[in-house]
């Protein structure tokens, strides 16, 4: 690791080691994981990304925490993980269990209505992909001209539909249900014994980090936070966690 991220990751581990090891680990995915790209589906993991946490999982309880949606995050990452998708509306264990939050079947037929509603838009802005995640409305725009993003932003920010909020994120609006969020999600799995670890790297993972506070909590990537801990990009975040692994009596401890 750089100097920068090695000075990091000695400051995390002494604040594991005075509290006596992390319970739980939860991981985002697009941007603290695998680097971002122009098109969703192209964030495909390396096989050394994927043995990286199957390992974890072994001496931790993982959960991988995403916007996307539970069946698209696992043609990706394969069975096998606790994941918590569509930032906190789907869930599965390790197991293959799989549960929604209240109402959900609701809110997918409701996002299927609405992205016929907005389909024009990616006329009006070529390079926006509107994409139905079943749940929630994503407008993508990572490859929309520059010259255009204060108009389409102002667009976006007119959009208003009953049982949805609006949030922004590294290249992308999400139409999401209202009231979840990643920080109310991961409390879900937390106790009152736990102390964990989150990483993420975008707007939506900063309500998790001011849930958190007490937590090892850190940023991956540029921009404002209230996360503890930076760590500058996916590849040193995986670094760290490689380096987790070679210590796990240290780093890790069972819940209670």
């Amino acid at each position: 690791m750089e100097s920068g991220n090695t000075a990091v990751f000695e400051r995390i581990m002494d604040t594991i080691v005075q509290k006596k090891g992390i319970t739980k680990m939860f991981l985002d995915y697009d941007g603290t994981l695998v680097d971002l790209t122009s098109q969703p589906e192209f964030a495909v993991p390396g096989e050394e990304l994927l043995s990286l946490l199957r390992r974890l999982k072994v001496v931790v309880p993982l959960y991988i925490v995403t916007g996307r949606d539970l069946e698209g995050i696992i043609s990706l990452v394969g069975a096998g993980f606790n994941i918590i998708a569509m930032h906190g509306s789907q869930f599965i264990s390790e197991e293959g269990n799989r549960w929604n939050i209240e109402n959900f079947d609701y809110y997918r037929s409701r996002t299927e209505v609405l992205r016929e509603r907005y389909l024009q838009l990616e006329k009006q802005y070529p390079g926006l992909r509107i994409i139905d995640k079943g749940g929630g409305l994503q407008f993508h725009y990572y490859n929309v001209r520059k010259s255009v993003l204060s108009e389409l932003e102002q667009t976006i920010s007119k959009v208003s539909e009953v049982g949805f909020e609006m949030y922004s994120g590294k290249y992308v609006f999400e139409l999401r249900v209202k009231g979840v969020n990643k920080g109310t999600a991961i409390r879900r799995f937390m106790n009152a014994n736990d102390f964990i670890l989150f990483s993420g790297d975008d707007r939506t993972d900063e309500e998790a980090f001011n849930m958190l506070q007490g937590h090892i909590t850190i940023k991956v990537g540029e921009g404002e936070t209230s996360a503890m801990f930076r760590v500058d990009s996916p590849a040193n975040m995986k670094r760290l966690l490689s380096d987790m692994l070679e210590e796990p009596e240290i780093v890790f401890r069972k819940g209670k």
